[in-house]
């Protein structure tokens, strides 16, 4: 059934047309035969049922949307707890990591006032038995995902989904890598990996401390141990907005 339905959706590829009369996937009637059935091998590998909306076809190749990489987890582990979100502008994020555990509160403040512009970073959480893990992207992160996209309409159109998906594949990457390298290596068909760059990112010992820190004090004793030692000035902007995100999370805790 699933090679049916995979048939289906290469047949409207190629032939559904808009408005205009014109073709929608223009590039679908000129790939070779062999594009689709190295698309529905790559599909079988990934162990995950073709649906034609959680892994569908560009013209890279077959792709895998964040709820795809979520069924890959708990296809594996079927135990696991697993948190994607997005934190905007005014929300409350905190998070602490003991022994192991992670613990963290996530306030939602103006749930319908969500845009593009307020996005601010995402995080991912991921508790099985192998282990509690959280991944943290600030926007700048996220952008340099959509910066090397050659999938950018996607990314125009959809990019709340987009950014779940780059948070989620960072976080799969380091810590479960040895179960995604199928999907990863297509994947990343949609991405221009030599326009990545060399962009240098906070520590991660020095972005939990500003994320830790329980008071504007702490921040700004932060602030004097690190910034003058921090090499860049894209290091510093970066420093400089973490910063000022979790002084308005304690302002927001306090109010």
């Amino acid at each position: 059934m699933t090679r049916e339905i995979f048939d289906m959706y290469v047949n409207k590829l190629k032939t559904e047309t808009g408005k205009d009369g014109k073709l929608k996937n223009w590039w679908a009637t000129q790939k070779e035969a062999q594009f689709w059935e190295d698309c529905w091998t790559v599909a079988e590998n990934s162990g995950l049922d073709f649906d034609g909306k959680h892994l569908t076809i560009t013209q890279n190749g077959l792709t895998f949307d964040y709820v795809a990489y979520k069924n890959k987890m708990l296809q594996v582990y079927p135990d696991s707890v697993i948190d994607c979100n997005l934190v905007y502008k005014g929300d409350s994020f905190a998070f602490e990591k003991e022994n192991g555990k992670v613990n963290y509160k996530h306030i939602i403040n103006d749930p319908f006032g969500h845009t593009k512009e307020k996005i601010i970073g995402g995080y991912c959480i991921i508790k099985n038995k192998r282990g509690e893990f959280i991944t943290l992207l600030s926007t700048g992160e996220i952008e340099q995902a959509k910066k090397v996209a050659r999938t950018t309409s996607i990314w125009d159109n959809w990019y709340a989904e987009m950014a779940l998906k780059t948070v989620i594949k960072k976080a799969v990457k380091f810590h479960f890598d040895d179960i995604y390298s199928v999907m990863e290596e297509e994947d990343n068909k949609n991405y221009d990996l030599d326009l990545i760059d060399d962009k240098p990112v906070l520590p991660e010992g020095l972005r939990n401390a500003l994320l830790e820190a329980d008071s504007v004090d702490a921040l700004k004793d932060i602030y004097r141990r690190e910034y003058n030692n921090l090499e860049s000035a894209s290091l510093k902007a970066d420093f400089v907005q973490l910063a000022t995100t979790r002084k308005q999370e304690l302002a927001n805790a306090s109010a």
